[in-house]
């Protein structure tokens, strides 16, 4: 049984899923990531990009919040 303290879930258009999917094979070449995994992939991407001093997307989020 899944532990529901470590684990969540999402529900997504059919569209997004679809596109989702398409991502899925296209992110680590030569493999076909699960939906789960290409959006923890995603996430993790974005949020090391925006560590690394971009000035646009989810930093902008975190300073918002500190004014």
């Amino acid at each position: 049984m899944t532990n529901k303290y470590k684990y969540g879930s999402i529900s997504l258009r059919n569209k997004t899923l679809s596109k989702l999917k398409n991502l899925s094979s296209q992110i680590v070449n030569d493999e076909q990531l699960s939906s789960a995994k290409t959006v923890e992939k995603l996430i993790n991407d974005r949020l090391n990009n925006s560590e690394s001093g971009a000035t646009t997307g989810i930093i902008n989020v975190k300073e918002h919040s500190k004014a």
